[in-house]
């Protein structure tokens, strides 16, 4: 094959391509070779997703797919299909786990560490809507460091690729161009944006499903929405805006403890709260049992509420 060139777009300097033949060929065995042990998950009514095989006997999917608990099937390679059960799942971080005994000696994948991933890197999504594997070539349009989702779930590393969101899309593989896993792709943690759950989440987030059944979060019984505070007394908190109680289930920790529908929460613990990720960030195992500071805006009246937080 004729030699190419390629001028690149930041770097000046020129880009020799030996052979893009090669790198079809590597890339095909990359999906050959790591599509085994991504599965079809059938845990909705509609369309299929995906699961990876975490270890012997056990598979990790994306949460918001697994809609129902009993009567999951899953598909194999090898056009073979068998039943699942819901080990436990966590909405915050997207994460399920389910279990088969037709997924013991599944070549697993060989996970990197995905703190070494650079924006601009390539990457291949993995799924397997039907009975064969389907892949799509892109970029890691974006990383970053630590982040909490919307639900208030930690994610050790973000990471945003810029592949195609197929069908069977959430739940699938992300590997690099050496074929090594990266983590579990989903398109619920951001809207209309493909994220993919980073090894190390995976792996605390599946320990405590197979050993608890469940992710335990502490829980106040609110609900809340973002609002703008008053010029006086943004300046009087430090912060523009706040979350306003529009509703406290009878009953709840928040109901305990004396808030109110109207009362505007600045703060948790001198952790300032500007909107309920941040209420759900402080809301984790640790809290559960324990008192809780808040910093409230009561009838314009700047007002400190102690509760205990309870158990989600």
């Amino acid at each position: 094959m004729p030699v190419a060139w390629v001028r690149g777009i930041v770097d000046p300097e020129v880009v020799q391509v030996q052979n893009l033949a090669e790198l079809s060929d590597a890339l095909a065995e990359i999906v050959e070779r790591a599509g085994q042990a991504v599965v079809r998950v059938e845990a909705r009514r509609r369309w299929p997703s995906s699961g990876v095989v975490w270890a012997d006997g056990l598979i990790v999917t994306a949460a918001h797919v697994v809609e129902r608990d009993d009567e999951i099937q899953i598909g194999i390679a090898g056009d073979r299909t068998a039943d699942a059960t819901l080990v436990g799942r966590d909405p915050s971080t997207d994460v399920a786990v389910l279990r088969s005994d037709a997924v013991t000696g599944v070549q697993l994948p060989q996970w990197a560490d995905p703190g070494a991933v650079k924006v601009g890197q390539l990457v291949l999504a993995i799924s397997r809507p039907g009975r064969s594997a389907r892949a799509s070539l892109g970029i890691i349009s974006a990383a970053g460091g630590n982040w909490r989702t919307p639900a208030g779930g930690e994610i050790e590393r973000y990471l945003q690729p810029d592949v195609e969101r197929s069908l069977g899309f959430s739940g699938s593989l992300l590997v690099d161009t050496s074929g090594r896993a990266l983590g579990v792709n989903t398109s619920r943690l951001m809207r209309r944006t493909p994220m993919t759950i980073p090894s190390p989440t995976l792996r605390r987030v599946v320990e405590t499903l197979v050993k608890h059944g469940r992710i335990r979060r502490g829980y106040l019984g609110i609900g809340g929405h973002p609002i703008r505070l008053s010029e006086t007394i943004g300046q009087q908190v430090g912060q523009r805006r706040g979350l306003i109680i529009i509703s406290v289930e009878p009953g709840s920790p928040a109901d305990l403890g004396g808030l109110f529908v109207g009362d505007i929460i600045v703060a948790i613990d001198q952790t300032p709260i500007r909107h309920p990720g941040e209420v759900s960030a402080r809301l984790d195992e640790k809290s559960i049992g324990k008192p809780l500071v808040l910093r409230v805006v009561r009838a314009g009246k700047i007002a400190e509420v102690t509760l205990t937080a309870g158990e989600r």
